[in-house]
C-alpha cells in the first residue's frame, strides 16, 4: 500500500517496471555572468522568488556543479540534520545532480536519513519537489529508478527531496515505536522538506519560490497527512492512489479476502486462472462504455459474476472452481469487521473492476504461489497483526483483529490520513490532485471517494472545486499497468504547477499509450473526474481523446 522496496511482494511489481523513457538531457552551459545577474536579480527581490543569502553564496553559484557540490558544507541546519557526505550522480538519461545525504536522529528508536537532489544552477526552476515513498517506506525514493520514472522528465529542474521515513528496518517491525510511527506517518518529509529548503537556499543563495510533494501509494498517504498535518508545507500535492487508511485494509481484508484465498488451494488462483478471468469479465463489460476496445470504462455498470466459469468436472486451466468464484466474489465485496478505526470509521469497501487484466491480482492478492503467500495485501496485514500480537510468528490465518482493537487503533490514529478539515491548505492557495487506477487491487478507490466526500461535505463543494480535483483512469492498476491509458503519460507534476502558477485547472488532461519506443499515441483517452468515466460518443475516432465524453452513466 504502500508500494516500496520493504517487501519481496513489491519488488516483484517493480522490477517490471524499472526501464525509463526517453529523458530530456538539460545541457546548459553555467558562465559566471549569467549566475552573478541571476543572484543579483535575486537579491533586488526579483527572479522566481525567495531572498539572496550573501555574497558567500555568489561565489559557491559561480562554481561547476561539481566543485561546488565537493565543496558544499552546511554550519547549521534544522532539526538537528548533520550532512553525512555529498556525491555526484552522473547522467545516465538524466541530468547531472549534486546529491546530500544525511540523517536527523530523532530518537534512539528512530533515525531519518535523507538526500536532496540539486541539479545544475542552470536548469533549477526555482522550485523543490518532495517525493513520497511506498511499501512500509525505509528506502530512499529519489534513488529509485522506479520512482524517478514516475515523476518523470518535468522534474529535472527541481530539487528534489526525499527520506526513508525514520526505518531502515523492512517490514513493519519498527510500528511499536511510536517516534518511529510519527516519522513515517508525517514527521519525516516535514523534516526533509526544510532541511532541503535550507540546503537549496545555501545552495542556490535564494529561497525556493515554490514546493511540491507527490507520492504514490503510502506516499500518496504522505501527501495528504501534509495537508491535513502541516498545510504550510506544499503549494501543490499530487496524491496517487493514496493509501489512506491501512489499518482498515488490514483489518478487513485479513478474516475475509485474504484468509478465504490462502486456507485452501482450491481457491487461490494461478496466473492463466486470473488471465481466464480477466478475459471472461472484460467480455462481460467492455462494452458498457459505448465501445468494445479492451478498457471496462464504465466499472459501476460491470456486474459480472464468472458462475459460466465453474467447473463441471476436474478442475483445469479453462474453469473456475466454486472456491476460485468466491475468491473474486470477495475481491468486490465490501467488508466491515467489527473494529473502530480513527474518526470512528469501520469497514473497508470493495476494489474497483478489472484490476485481473492488470499484475495487480497477483502482485497484491494471490502472489507467485499459494505455498508462498507472499501477495502483498496477505504479508501487509501479517505484518501488522504481528505488530498487534507483539509477536514476529503470528500468522494471519489464526489472527483475529476483533481481540487488539485498542492496538489497531493506536496505530490508525498515527497513520490514517482521513481528517477532512484541509482548510487552511485551501486557504493559503494549496492545490489538490488526487489519481487512482479504478482498477486498483491493493488501495481501494472507493475509500478514498469516500473521504474526498467528506471533505466536500467539511469545506462546501464550491470551496473544494477551486483547490482539490479527485481524477480517475479505467482498466489501470495499482502497478500502474493494464490495457487502459496509464498516469505516467499524463504529467501529473506539469499539471499541478500549472494550476498553482497560472489557475490552470486540471480539467482537460489527456492519458496516452505508447507502444515499444514510438513518441506518437496509439490510444488516448480523456482522464475523468470521480464518477465519470470516458463514454463513447458513437462517432469519430476511438483512439483520440476528442471521440470520449466524460459521462457517469
Amino acid at each position: 500500500m504502500y508500494h516500496g522496496k520493504a517487501t519481496a511482494g513489491l519488488d516483484q511489481g517493480r522490477t517490471r517496471s524499472t526501464s525509463r523513457p526517453a529523458r530530456r538531457f538539460h545541457a546548459a552551459a553555467l558562465s559566471a555572468l549569467a549566475a552573478l545577474a541571476a543572484l543579483a536579480v535575486a537579491a533586488c527581490g526579483g527572479g522566481s522568488g525567495g531572498t539572496s543569502t550573501g555574497a558567500a553564496d555568489i561565489t559557491q553559484a559561480v562554481k561547476p556543479l561539481a566543485d561546488a557540490c565537493a565543496g558544499y558544507k552546511s554550519a547549521t541546519l534544522p532539526h538537528g540534520a548533520k550532512i553525512d557526505k555529498t556525491e555526484m550522480r552522473k547522467g545516465k538519461g538524466m541530468p547531472d545532480v549534486c546529491i546530500v545525504r544525511g540523517q536527523i536522529v530523532s530518537s534512539p528508536e528512530s533515525t531519518i536519513h535523507w538526500a536532496v537532489e540539486l541539479p545544475d544552477r542552470a536548469l533549477w526552476n526555482g522550485k523543490t519537489l518532495t517525493i513520497g515513498g511506498g511499501g512500509f517506506d525505509g528506502f530512499i525514493p529519489t534513488d529509485d529508478p522506479w520512482y524517478q520514472k514516475l515523476v518523470g522528465a518535468t522534474a529535472d529542474p527541481y530539487v528534489k527531496i526525499s527520506s526513508d521515513s525514520g526505518h531502515q528496518a523492512p517490514g513493519f517491525s519498527w510500528g511499536r515505536s511510536d517516534a518511529a510511527l510519527r516519522n513515517h506517518a508525517f514527521d519525516a518529509n516535514h523534516f526533509a522538506l526544510e532541511v532541503g529548503t535550507a540546503i537549496a537556499t545555501e545552495f542556490y543563495g535564494k529561497r525556493p519560490a515554490r514546493r511540491y510533494h507527490v507520492g504514490h501509494s503510502n506516499g500518496g498517504r504522505s501527501a495528504l497527512a501534509s495537508t491535513q498535518r502541516y498545510p504550510q508545507d506544499y503549494d501543490g500535492v499530487v496524491a496517487m492512489e493514496p493509501a489512506i487508511a491501512q489499518q482498515a485494509h488490514q483489518v478487513n481484508l485479513g478474516p475475509t479476502v485474504l484468509k478465504h484465498i490462502f486456507s485452501k488451494l482450491e481457491n487461490w488462483l494461478s496466473p492463466e486462472k486470473i488471465a481466464l478471468y480477466a478475459r471472461a469479465e472484460t467480455a462481460a463489460c467492455d462494452a458498457l462504455d459505448g465501445l468494445e476496445d479492451g478498457i471496462i470504462g464504465n466499472v459501476e455498470a460491470c456486474n459480472y459474476v464468472p458462475t459460466d466459469l465453474l467447473c463441471t468436472g476436474a478442475d483445469n486451466a479453462a474453469c473456475l472452481t466454486a472456491g476460485q468464484i468466491e475468491s473474486i466474489r470477495l475481491i468486490y465485496t465490501s467488508h466491515d469487521i467489527p473494529v473502530t478505526l480513527s474518526r470512528g470509521a469501520r469497514g473497508y469497501p470493495r476494489y474497483g473492476r478489472a484490476g485481473a487484466a492488470t499484475s495487480d491480482w497477483q502482485v497484491y492478492m494471490f502472489g507467485s504461489s499459494f505455498e508462498a503467500r507472499d501477495s502483498f495485501n496477505f504479508m501487509a496485514a501479517q505484518e501488522a497483526a504481528r505488530v498487534v500480537e507483539n509477536n514476529q510468528n503470528a500468522s494471519l490465518l489464526e489472527h483475529d483483529p476483533t481481540l487488539f482493537q485498542a492496538e489497531y487503533l493506536r496505530l490508525a490514529q498515527m497513520i490514517d490520513t482521513t481528517d477532512p478539515d484541509i482548510s487552511a491548505f485551501a486557504d493559503k492557495g494549496g492545490k489538490l490532485l488526487i489519481w487512482y487506477g479504478m482498477a486498483d487491487a491493493c488501495v481501494s478507490v472507493y475509500r478514498t471517494a469516500q473521504y474526498f466526500e467528506t471533505v466536500k461535505q467539511s469545506l462546501g463543494e464550491s470551496k473544494v472545486r477551486g483547490f482539490a480535483r479527485m481524477l480517475t483512469s479505467p482498466s489501470v492498476g495499482h502497478e500502474l499497468d493494464g490495457p487502459g491509458t496509464g498516469p505516467l503519460s499524463i504529467d501529473l507534476l506539469a499539471a499541478l504547477d500549472a494550476w498553482v502558477e497560472k489557475e490552470a485547472a486540471p480539467d482537460q488532461l489527456v492519458a496516452s499509450r505508447f507502444e515499444g519506443e514510438s513518441t506518437t499515441a496509439s490510444l488516448q483517452r480523456p482522464v475523468c473526474e470521480y464518477p465519470k468515466f470516458p463514454r463513447y460518443n458513437g462517432t469519430g475516432n476511438p483512439n483520440k481523446a476528442e471521440s470520449f465524453t466524460c459521462s457517469a452513466s
